[in-house]
């Protein structure tokens, strides 16, 4: 027998100690860093369920401000919020952070905390005019001056633009509140609906209009252009809703049938009157992080099974 396997089976190497038979404590401190790495994680799941948005919102209410220095924390804020506005608003509802940060910022006419309160402003118009000229691109978009007086009740004049649906009973001083929008569909044709909006409040120090808007079924040109058209028969929507400076329509929006889309945004807002639009798109240019809905769903699936057959 040679040598080397005489030598190997009278001496044979040490065997390596197996872990599963090694005692308790002795593994404790290898299973340590695991197993408190699980218990830093598991809160953080519990307190953020769903969406990157969520944890957005949480890290930025559990922010401990510091005594010593607040102006520069919110400062600091203030440019984390612009940051993510330019580069993520068509994915993340960024509202709640907006109106977090500027619940913050004191209320002063002047100084520091004024430039702050102009620069959330400023980022909240420029998002909504970037959002609102991509949506026309594949929809429309009608602008309205709105006049209102506050005393002895509120009364709001709402004045749309070229597409405006005008009422010639109307009373003097009252605008047209309806509108003629259209624009097309993807079965290959042209919808057209016609909204109204009511101005009923407006609250100054929430920097917030209520909106009661009425949109009708698919119409037909002619019939969208009627002034005295029954909006209760044709209603397809009748809702009432809040909007501010921090609202965005590719995120708030109201989801109409045939994968459409509507929504209202503030384009400028003085103590006296205010700059609106309304804007009609299809539901492919709403936010990344809006879910499709079952009637959406299949009519997109029946307008591509007509399209190919018409192909064939």
């Amino acid at each position: 027998m040679p040598l080397m396997q005489m030598v190997s089976r009278k001496n044979p190497p040490p065997r390596q100690p197996d872990r599963r038979a090694r005692p308790e404590h002795q593994l404790h401190d290898h299973r340590q860093p695991y197993g408190r790495l699980q218990r830093q994680r598991q809160p953080h799941r519990q307190r953020h369920p769903v969406g990157c948005d969520n944890v957005l919102h949480a890290e930025f209410h559990e922010q401990q401000f510091d005594p010593e220095n607040p102006d520069e924390q919110l400062d600091q804020e203030v440019l984390n919020l612009e940051l993510l506005a330019y580069n993520f608003h068509e994915s993340l509802d960024l509202s709640p952070l907006f109106k977090h940060v500027r619940r913050l910022i004191p209320d002063q006419q002047k100084g520091r905390f004024a430039d702050m309160r102009s620069r959330l402003e400023k980022v909240a118009y420029e998002v909504i005019g970037r959002e609102l000229t991509v949506l026309s691109d594949s929809g429309m978009v009608e602008g309205a001056d709105v006049s209102f007086v506050m005393k002895p009740e509120f009364q709001a004049d709402t004045r749309f633009g070229v597409h405006s649906v005008a009422d010639p009973n109307a009373a003097q001083g009252m605008g047209a509140s309806r509108v003629c929008l259209s624009m097309d569909s993807t079965d290959g044709g042209k919808h057209y609906r016609q909204f109204k909006l009511e101005i009923n409040v407006y609250d100054p120090l929430a920097r917030e209009v209520q909106v009661r808007m009425y949109v009708s079924k698919i119409l037909d040109p002619a019939d969208c252009r009627r002034y005295d058209l029954d909006m209760v028969e044709q209603r397809e929507i009748d809702t009432t809703f809040w909007v501010g400076l921090f609202d965005f329509p590719m995120i708030d929006n109201t989801h109409l049938t045939h994968s459409e889309r509507c929504a209202v945004s503030l384009t400028q807002m003085t103590d006296y009157d205010l700059n609106i639009a309304l804007v009609y798109f299809p539901a492919s240019r709403a936010s990344l992080k809006d879910k499709p809905y079952y009637d959406d769903l299949m009519h997109d699936m029946v307008s591509e099974h007509v399209s190919g057959q018409a192909e064939h």
